[in-house]
């Protein structure tokens, strides 16, 4: 009787046991299961993670040119922004014709003054400067932009520079772009020396315009600029705060030779008629 019972017990702790290995066999398998697919989507998350690091790595580059293809879309009159980089001085010394000065320490606060649909092709001295230049562009948006690098491999070339002496030759004064606020415009509003020029395109202008503005978009201002008295002091905008159009167009008209320039900075046309300001409304 005693042994039978012995045996019953020993049974009943060798089934308890073989339970309790296949329970603990079966938690284990989950586990692994479980941690084989956290593995699994870690590897999935890093792997379109790197996608996407490499998909704006991909958009966002400064690409090299040489001075030899800069030269070549020069004389072709292809639609690239030349964006000089160093000091005024510099510039004044000699700068590739037809180029934009903007210093690299105020590129990050004038970059509404450069098209962000066109590529810019930036240059200095010898390629420390126009290298930061481009990056900053490209963190800024811009996806067509070139590195030319230093303006002394231009003139090594023996291709042509312009001082400011020969581009004084037509002008008296040296001009560049002034920023003016749209309360600071509308105080010359009724002031016959100053022409509001809106640079945006017909449509646009069509709908609604600040009164009197003379409209020449700015894809076609450098074949109308005698529409224009080089006397008077001229005004442009566009609109909203990222239009760059305006900045754009007043540059135009210094590099062609007008002195007073201005580019109505702010909202543009947007902020003049919250702020009712005169302004001509296509009517429906």
């Amino acid at each position: 009787m005693i042994r039978n019972k012995f045996y019953i017990a020993l049974a009943i702790i060798i089934i308890f046991i073989f339970i309790g290995s296949i329970i603990s066999a079966g938690c284990k398998a989950e586990g692994e299961k479980e941690g084989t697919e956290e593995e699994e989507v870690q590897e999935g998350e890093n792997a379109t993670e790197e996608a996407v690091a490499s998909e704006e790595n991909e958009i966002s580059e400064v690409n090299d040119i040489s001075v030899e293809e800069v030269y070549e879309i020069i004389n072709t009159n292809q639609d690239y922004i030349i964006l000089d980089v160093r000091t005024p001085e510099e510039f004044s010394e000699g700068h590739i014709e037809g180029a934009v000065l903007i210093p690299v320490d105020e590129l990050e606060g004038r970059l509404y003054e450069l098209p962000l649909d066109k590529p810019i092709i930036t240059y200095c001295k010898s390629g420390g400067r126009s290298r930061n230049a481009a990056n900053i562009l490209v963190e800024n948006g811009f996806t067509l932009v070139y590195d030319m690098c230093g303006i002394t491999d231009w003139i090594d070339k023996g291709y042509p520079v312009t001082t400011e002496e020969e581009a004084a030759e037509d002008n008296d004064v040296d001009s560049v772009v002034q920023a003016i606020t749209v309360d600071e415009a509308y105080e010359f509003f009724n002031n016959e020396d100053y022409i509001f020029l809106d640079v945006r395109s017909q449509s646009e202008y069509g709908y609604c315009h600040i009164q009197g503005a003379v409209n020449i978009p700015v894809d076609e201002l450098e074949n109308r600029l005698d529409e224009l008295e080089k006397d008077k002091t001229v005004i442009a905008y566009c609109s909203g705060a990222e239009c760059s159009r305006s900045g754009m167009a007043a540059q135009i008209l210094v590099n062609n030779g007008f002195n007073q320039v201005y580019d109505m900075i702010g909202e543009g046309i947007d902020e003049w008629q919250e702020k009712g300001y005169p302004v001509v409304i296509e009517k429906k």
